[in-house]
């Protein structure tokens, strides 16, 4: 995992670097106009990585062909501890809180299963957007706040519950300290929870599509009836 002194400075040079850039045209513009937190993801994290690799002894995960892995858990990877660890860049407007994509579950349930990571951090950025831009900065262990994350097996993706995670975080709530182990038991958890609710779902659609078949086989009319359906000009 990242040293404490790793993780002031990533937070103190992230803050300070949007802190000078937020007040920029350049920035100004390009949060400008509908949907500004899809405008402004990539180049918060291009910037924030950059930034990241000038300071710090980073690496980007490697696929079999030595190549830069492009779905890799983490944005870049930073030295310290004696590992590499991954940091996924995040970035949006304050005060609108949503359920936000981080990670597949289970890619980062084989990382931690095979021993690769003990850690998965969030270096994220809010801005507040108006005449004047404002900025926050968080760098979380996400292993540590998993009470604040869900799980959706379709897409198989965690999600940050942002009002509660934000709301924790300003009241200085300090999550539980915990072993690598009961992290990976808690986030197991998650994941089988949500399979288990995944395959309950999956079987109530099978079995009303199953009756809806069997209604249509036994039918002897199959002449089309649409006295049921709605239309509009």
């Amino acid at each position: 995992m990242l040293e404490i002194t790793t993780q002031k400075k990533i937070l103190e040079l992230t803050d300070g670097y949007w802190g000078k850039h937020v007040c920029e045209s350049t920035f100004a513009r390009l949060v400008s106009g509908k949907e500004p937190g899809h405008r402004m993801a990539d180049y918060v994290d291009d910037k924030t990585v950059s930034l990241l690799k000038i300071e710090f002894d980073t690496r980007y995960e490697a696929n079999a062909r030595g190549q830069i892995k492009r779905r890799s858990v983490g944005d870049v990877w930073i030295h310290s501890s004696g590992m590499y660890n991954p940091v996924n860049v995040k970035s949006g407007e304050q005060l609108k809180n949503g359920q936000p994509n981080l990670v597949s579950m289970q890619k980062l349930l084989d990382y931690i299963f095979k021993r690769w990571i003990d850690s998965y951090y969030l270096l994220i950025v809010k801005f507040r957007l108006g005449s004047s831009i404002e900025h926050k900065t968080y760098l979380v262990d996400l292993l540590d706040w998993l009470d604040y994350v869900a799980f959706d097996a379709g897409p198989g993706q965690i999600m940050l519950r942002e009002a509660d995670f934000y709301d924790a975080h300003e009241q200085g709530i300090q999550p539980e300290t915990l072993s690598i182990t009961s992290k990976a038991e808690k986030l197991f958890s998650l994941f089988e929870k949500g399979m288990q609710n995944l395959f309950a779902n999956r079987e109530k659609r099978l079995q009303r599509q199953r009756g809806l078949f069997q209604t249509f086989s036994a039918a002897g009319d199959l002449t089309i009836d649409q006295s049921k359906m709605t239309f509009v000009p």
